[in-house]
């Protein structure tokens, strides 16, 4: 068990900092608990100390003889209002190497991210720059509120951020792993049994949600072909003759077949049922300036049948038109009742991302969110790959998932994309990193990308089999946010001789990774597979206990 400390010093900040240890803990594994006096500690407890002053070497070491204990220090100023400015963030950057080269802020100069002592008898550590506060101000978006250009009702350009350098790696996975690996280093060391929660329900390497968003059925009409001459010929006079002639051909099929080349439901359905994969698709319900179909059409309720027929999932997609809680919940309220559920999930069309909006989403109670990404290059929004409760004025109720790679960023000018095969390296590279933080891999593909990106038909198979080459867990946004919180209520108990978990809910797959030397003598209360160290359970009901048992030294 982990028991944290923080300084009675830190009160004012205490909101925020339980916000981001509980992420930082519940996202690693480890049982964790809260408490305000050393007289709480256990024998086999890791103590973490999160502090306005660091102690000195020699009181550190005193409570390492007793147990495992880390220190890091608190800087106020990543909490405090308006204490960072852009120019004090830029100045305040210091690269180091963890699971990745990233920036961290950091008020005070270091020479090395963290420091173990392993003198005999002693397990205690310190982190040199506050890894807490960082993860906080990644989470909560904080850059928004002290950069001149983030408004209440306005995003903060990418491009503005002074982390859109480092877009291409999760920060905060790479600080996640900095603390998992002393926590494990000082655990093995000593002798401790530890448990920590796989991070996929059968210890898959990663997850992967496929999603599509639908904004667009209808690409031409006879207005909108008229206006396309121009860029006909601009593509005539650029030599860009095989994306013409693409352009040219779908025309000619809506002016002689009526045929809606946008409408390419069965054609994502059926690459996704021929792999065995589900998917997220996310629709409006009525037309508006961003929206040219309504749900009122038959055909497309028709579509959204054989989508929930094949185990795929239908979200809102949310519009910036009407943007208040009573119009935003009689969309909501429409869908529920066209797919007959109870719970919904959301996306903002665009990926919009500021203050007001969250309060907005808040209101909405969705089932989940998956309406942060970059807007036209690839990369980690919020530098993180996993899960995370968004943070606005305290904890807000509903996760958000992350989307890493959208149709948009393949992308370069008006009328040119990526190539293909620089576009199957690029998705292959964030794939690779995804596995490395056993993070969600996350696709946008628009209706549209399968007719406008002229190459689309190769790359899309394409991601499906590359996710195939690891095994990675395929499912829809709604069963990996209801999985993930169901993960997080699970408690662990560690004890000398024994560890016990507790399952507030039922949950189909769990599994944990004993971090111990001894061996597994039994394990009672729920039937489980036992593999060397990993113990995965299968059909756990609610309120279930397990105790895991070791072999007693003679």
């Amino acid at each position: 068990m982990v028991s944290i400390l923080i300084d009675y010093k830190l009160q004012r900040f205490t909101r925020e900092i339980k916000y981001s240890l509980g992420f930082i803990f519940q996202s690693l594994g480890y049982g964790f608990r809260f408490i305000t006096d050393v007289e709480e500690l256990k024998p086999n407890d890791i103590f973490l100390i999160y502090g306005f002053t660091e102690p000195a070497e020699a009181d550190l070491k005193a409570i390492a003889a007793h147990c495992i204990a880390f220190f890091i220090q608190c800087d106020p100023d990543l909490y405090e209002p308006k204490a960072y400015n852009p120019e004090r963030i830029s100045r305040s950057l210091k690269e180091i190497k963890l699971l990745f080269k990233i920036p961290v802020i950091a008020s005070k100069p270091f020479h090395h991210p963290a420091e173990n002592y392993t003198e005999t008898g002693i397990h205690a550590g310190k982190i040199n720059f506050d890894l807490v506060g960082n993860v906080f101000f990644h989470l909560s978006r904080k850059e928004h509120d002290l950069h001149p250009q983030g408004q209440e009702d306005a995003p903060l350009p990418d491009e503005a951020s002074a982390f859109f350098g480092s877009r291409e790696v999760p920060i905060v996975d790479s600080l996640l792993w900095l603390l998992d690996s002393m926590i494990k280093e000082h655990a093995r060391s000593k002798k401790i049994p530890l448990a920590q929660k796989l991070y996929w329900p059968q210890g898959q390497e990663a997850a992967v949600i496929l999603s599509h968003t639908v904004d667009d059925l209808q690409k031409w009409d006879l207005s909108s072909l008229v206006l396309s001459i121009a860029d006909d010929f601009t593509l005539f006079f650029t030599f860009k003759w095989r994306q013409l002639l693409h352009i040219l051909w779908g025309k000619l099929q809506y002016l002689f077949t009526n045929y809606e080349l946008y409408w390419n439901f069965e054609e994502f359905r059926r690459l996704e049922r021929e792999n065995n994969f589900r998917s997220t698709y996310y629709l409006a319900t009525e037309r508006s300036m961003e929206i040219d179909y309504s749900l009122d059409d038959t055909d497309l309720q028709e579509e959204l049948r054989q989508i929930m027929s094949d185990g795929s999932e239908v979200g809102l997609l949310i519009t910036n038109d009407k943007l208040n809680r009573d119009d935003m919940m009689t969309r909501k309220q429409i869908l529920l009742h066209l797919v007959n559920a109870d719970q919904i999930g959301i996306r903002h069309l665009g990926y919009p991302y500021y203050p007001k909006l969250k309060e907005l989403h808040q209101k909405l109670n969705p089932a989940f969110s998956q309406t942060t990404a970059f807007k036209e290059v690839p990369g980690f929004f919020s530098a993180c790959s996993l899960p995370f409760h968004p943070y606005q004025n305290g904890k807000v109720d509903y996760l958000e998932l992350p989307t890493l790679y959208r149709d948009q960023h393949l992308k370069v000018t008006k009328h040119k994309y990526l190539s293909l095969d620089d576009a199957k390296q690029q998705i292959k590279k964030f794939f690779q990193i995804t596995l490395r933080t056993h993070g969600v891999f996350s696709t946008d593909f628009s209706m549209a990308s399968f007719c406008d990106i002229h190459y689309c038909q190769k790359l899309y198979p394409y991601i499906l089999a590359l996710v195939k080459t690891a095994p990675t867990w395929v499912t829809t946004a709604r069963e990996l946010a209801t999985w993930w919180t169901k993960r997080s209520k699970v408690t662990i108990e560690e004890d000398e001789y024994e560890i016990s978990l507790y399952f507030p809910e039922e949950i189909e797959h769990f599994g944990i990774q004993v971090i111990s030397d001894r061996k597994i003598k039994e394990i009672t209360g729920i039937p489980a597979k036992q593999d060397g160290n990993l113990v995965r359970f299968a059909n756990v009901k609610a309120e279930s206990i397990a105790v895991i048992r070791f072999v007693q030294p003679s």
